[in-house]
């Protein structure tokens, strides 16, 4: 009976093997076909369970580290180096393809593995024949990839890259975030499956920072069947850059903000080609744009390309960046920094760590220099590309595909060290107010530089529901700031930059009141409040010195903590240092332009419409445009004058309330003289001035239409 027993036993456990083998068998065989026909997510499914069950063989692994590698997503591809290693270990590699070395040392390539890389690299290319070049130069790129990922390991930066948390992020693909100067607004592009279709399309979303947190993104509604990417933004967030096309055709559109939403997208006239233009960038005074395209006359692939804003508004002048920049690889993505020297681009050439780089190159006497890679940990051997510079140089943004993400690419960023850092501009952030009860008016911006009468030609608009602005303005300068309001006669306000070293901010406050006479409107005053910092310490007295000084006197240390590097250096082309501040908060409205009025500049100006030659509108001719405004008010100096006179003034002792009220007294048509009626008016008015010396009167009259002129 016992041996009954046992022999039953016998065979069901031969049952089973049998069985689990046929099953692995079935697996190997549907996988081995799988692979044949390139389904490598298939080929996955199959061989990965097979695996699993047990499987073992060579052959197996080999198909099955191959599919890992062919698969879409990274995270997927880097799967491929254990089952490698495991090959390695079996080290028997008859009946299997030379090529095996070299997807084997691709898998080690991406996983940082990088001597095992070289071996294998090494060992494919002793391999190959005479007659393979095409193939030997790729490895030998491949290879030179892995070299440079060694170099750059054995100098990795102290930077800590941090993925974006959802709602930014999600388990599909988001990639190209463009953020404005003052990041507040980011856009960016994701594939998601569409909630109509349910097909993965391309669309564009955009979220908004507030108290320091980014929103829900939401989906930038476009009328097109195409895919629609990010590509770009404008400093102040107000006009959008974004590619519609397919395939290898495509190119670049503009949208402007329109209230809540967005304008539908209008193409650029005299930049687009018929082949693909894919990213871009605009300089802050809208004068030229980079972009990337794969027209004729380039180097190969996708270059790096420039043009300019001509006088009829269309772009021109197009030029290739040249061999320092471009190369026969491909060169995409390119972000121009507000400091309108700085360059940002992606590469897949010989400079890369693998996949896609990022890399700088800055303009130094006209030319470009050798562009620089940014090293690990930014970059890595997978795809990591589409950077963008927060305007202070000290926030990075970038999408990538590397280990760690929700799914696809995801948007990451990082906080960039000081010594990397200081780019020594001026973020003009403002706000436009008329009336006693300072609320938003329409209003238009011109910007003219006096060194040279030239304008500034990108518009910034304040947003018509804030009256909030956003300007960058280069150090050195001065400028005219042409406004008009609507109600108002245009004026114009003068801004001097000075020539600073680092980076500073410049909060603005303009409020503007009409003045009436008898109800008749007879001018309007300009008052401005300037809220610099730390532009006129001495040399002994550092930028973090100044600006922490700043921040223990607004309690704001919470706020600010990451602004504390504001370095000054003679290389102009060190760049970016870490400042946090007003990307916790919406600062122009937090700042309290009554706080302190010594650290404010503080003036204002009152224009009586027909009064004198002096206050009426001014004629000035800028680029063949003639502008028109009244008299330049020049803030510094008006205020510095105000201030002076203020402190003048003997210490008021009167009763505020006595500056009251207004006084009118009619004269009759015809008449010369006035009703007696208003002789007591005028009694009252001669004590109040006897009483209090240090008061005055200020008459203005009014002549209605009737009557001859005469």
């Amino acid at each position: 009976m016992k041996k009954s027993l046992v022999l039953l036993f016998c065979m069901l456990i031969s049952t089973l093997v049998y069985a689990q083998q046929d099953k692995i068998d079935n697996l190997i065989y549907r996988g081995e076909n799988l692979f044949k026909i390139q389904n490598y997510e298939g080929a996955v499914e199959s061989l990965s369970e097979a695996v699993e069950l047990g499987a073992n063989e060579p052959y197996v692994n080999y198909m099955l580290g191959v599919s890992y590698l062919k698969m879409p997503n990274a995270t997927d591809q880097l799967k491929a180096s254990p089952i490698f290693e495991n090959l390695e270990k079996l080290d028997d590699f008859e009946g299997i393809p030379d090529e095996v070395y070299y997807y084997m040392a691709q898998a080690f390539h991406k996983n940082l593995k990088l001597e095992k890389a070289t071996k294998y690299y090494d060992k494919y290319l002793k391999l190959l024949g005479a007659n393979d070049s095409k193939l030997r130069a790729e490895v030998e790129l491949e290879m030179t990839k892995s070299e440079n990922a060694k170099r750059l390991l054995s100098q990795k930066k102290d930077i800590n890259i941090q993925r974006m948390a959802p709602p930014i992020n999600s388990e599909f693909t988001e990639y190209n975030p463009v953020v404005s100067a003052d990041q507040s607004v980011m856009a960016f592009t994701s594939l998601r499956p569409n909630s109509r279709t349910g097909r993965a399309a391309e669309e564009v979303y955009i979220t908004y920072k507030n108290s320091g947190d980014w929103g829900e993104p939401t989906k930038i509604e476009i009328r097109t069947n195409e895919n629609v990417g990010t590509a770009g933004i404008s400093p102040d967030g107000q006009q959008m850059l974004v590619f519609i096309g397919s395939g290898n055709k495509g190119n670049l559109y503009l949208m402007k903000k329109d209230g809540n939403g967005w304008s539908q997208p209008s193409a650029f006239e005299g930049l687009n080609s018929r082949d693909l233009e894919s990213t871009a960038s605009i300089t802050p005074d809208g004068k030229k744009i980079y972009f990337a395209s794969n027209r004729p006359g380039g180097f190969g692939g996708m270059d790096i390309w420039v043009a300019e804003k001509l006088a009829n508004e269309t772009w021109g002048n197009i030029e290739n960046l040249g061999s320092e920049v471009n190369s026969k690889y491909d060169e995409d993505a390119p972000f121009i920094h507000p400091d309108m020297k700085t360059l940002y681009f992606t590469s897949n050439g010989e400079k890369s760590m693998g996949g896609r780089d990022i890399f700088k190159t800055n303009l130094l006497g006209g030319k470009w220099t050798t562009p620089e890679n940014l090293g690990y940990p930014i970059n890595t051997p997978l795809n990591d590309n589409y950077f963008t510079l927060s305007a202070d140089g000290s926030k990075g943004y970038f999408s990538s595909d590397r280990e760690g993400g929700y799914g696809g690419q995801d948007i990451y960023i990082f906080d960039m060290p000081e010594k990397y850092a200081n780019i020594p501009l001026t973020m003009l952030k403002g706000k436009i107010t008329a009336g006693e009860d300072e609320q938003p008016v329409p209003t238009k911006i011109k910007l003219v530089d006096n060194e040279n009468n030239t304008k500034v030609d990108y518009v910034y608009d304040p947003d018509p529901k804030t009256g909030n602005y956003l300007i960058i303005l280069p150090p050195g300068k001065n400028y005219d700031l042409i406004i008009e309001s609507e109600g108002y006669l245009p004026y114009t306000l003068n801004i001097n930059v000075p020539n600073q070293t680092y980076f500073y901010e410049l909060y603005q406050k303009i409020n503007l009141k009409l003045i009436k006479q008898f109800d008749v409107v007879v001018g309007q005053e300009v008052s401005v409040n300037n809220a610099f910092y730390d532009t006129k310490q001495s040399d002994s007295y550092s930028p973090r010195q100044a600006n922490e000084a700043m921040l223990v006197q607004s309690d704001s240390l919470d706020v600010y903590e990451m602004m504390d590097a504001i370095i000054a250096a003679e290389d102009t082309a060190a760049f970016n240092y870490m400042m946090d501040l007003m990307y916790k908060v919406n600062p122009i409205d937090d700042v309290d332009f009554q706080a302190n009025e010594d650290d404010m500049e503080i003036a204002s100006r009152t224009y009586y419409y027909d009064e004198s030659d002096t206050t009426t509108l001014k004629s000035r001719v800028v680029e063949g445009e003639t502008i028109y405004s009244l008299p330049t008010m020049y803030v510094t100096e008006e205020a510095e004058r105000q201030k002076k006179e203020k402190k003048q003034q003997p210490k008021a002792n009167y009763d505020k309330s006595l500056l009251e009220p207004v006084y009118k007294i009619y004269y009759d048509v015809g008449a010369s003289e006035f009703d007696d009626k208003y002789n007591e008016q005028l009694q009252e008015i001669y004590q109040h001035i006897k009483d209090n010396e240090q008061l005055g009167i200020q008459i203005s009259g009014y002549a209605s239409a009737e009557g001859d002129p005469e």
